[in-house]
């Protein structure tokens, strides 16, 4: 039979005007307020977890729970550095050596933050991992379901987790990581582009079984950035390596500062130009836009 037509990356690179870098709408320490909340970011001790946390104390945010495996480093300084520069209070911090492998240790770390913090105002699922790029025959069995064990399993177990301390009060906000690939299948990115678009529809799920309660839910394609992560694709796609960290934290900073009810169960893409994509707030909700939907 002829070569099966791979599907087209649509992936709303150009569904608003894009950014590489961080620019002043969304500058945390001016356009992003967050006194009083507290938020957990796991995956937090690099890349985009690390830029993400410490846009949070640019913003003013009352506390940060650093999840991760790795060593934080000198993470905290960094972060009380941060808040200082921007003129606002340092936050409490928490580092809790989370695995989103272990289910103990998620929980333990869901307790620690209901005793330090007695709330949870934003969830940033952001722990993550993508596996070598092999074809199926061809694939590490191990690897392969690990990229659904971290990038699916353990944004459930930390939701499953923190969520009952989340509906008790405050803003209520879960952003999951996913990924522009997401949406793109190509050979060898079965693995992790599957369970990036499995994570999609599971924040879907979120939205349908606690919006009555409060929750609001989305999920959001960081950046294109040459992360410890994003290295590990092969070198054919490092071309997609345009952006600064920083486009996606202080994006993330920025929309969670404020609730937008209408965000969700939809997809957003960090590197969008935000003033542009909050004006097309009735385009996007009357067509039910950026969720996904078979087509015919």
């Amino acid at each position: 039979m002829p070569p099966y037509l791979k599907a087209p990356i649509f992936n709303g690179k150009d569904f608003c005007t894009s950014h590489t870098d961080t620019y002043p709408a969304i500058d945390p320490a001016t356009k992003s307020n967050h006194a009083g909340h507290y938020v957990l970011i796991t995956g937090a001790s690099k890349g985009v977890g690390k830029a993400t946390a410490i846009s949070f104390a640019k913003a003013g945010a009352a506390g940060i729970a650093l999840a991760a495996r790795s060593s934080f480093g000198d993470l905290s300084s960094e972060i009380l550095a941060a808040a200082k520069a921007a003129n606002k209070p340092a936050p409490k911090i928490l580092e809790l050596h989370m695995d989103v492998m272990s289910y103990a240790s998620v929980e333990a770390g869901a307790k620690t933050i209901e005793k330090e913090f007695g709330k949870l105002d934003i969830l940033i699922n952001n722990a993550g991992f993508l596996g070598p790029f092999e074809e199926i025959a061809d694939s590490d069995i191990d690897k392969w379901w690990m990229n659904y064990e971290v990038n699916l399993r353990g944004v459930y177990w930390v939701s499953k987790a923190v969520l009952p301390l989340m509906l008790k009060g405050g803003e209520k906000t879960v952003v999951n990581v996913s990924s522009a690939g997401a949406h793109g299948v190509g050979t060898g990115a079965s693995g992790y582009s599957g369970s990036k678009y499995a994570l999609l529809r599971f924040t879907e799920f979120l939205m349908v079984e606690y919006a009555e309660q409060g929750l609001l839910a989305y999920s959001v394609h960081p950046c294109g950035a040459a992360t410890e992560l994003g290295l590990g694709m092969p070198e054919r796609m490092y071309f997609v390596f345009t952006d600064t960290l920083e486009i996606a934290s202080d994006t993330m900073v920025f929309l969670t500062a404020e609730k937008r009810d209408w965000l969700a169960g939809r997809y957003v893409s960090c590197p969008w130009d935000m003033p542009e994509f909050l004006s097309r707030e009735k385009e996007i909700v009357d067509g039910d836009k950026l969720k996904m939907r078979m087509v015919w």
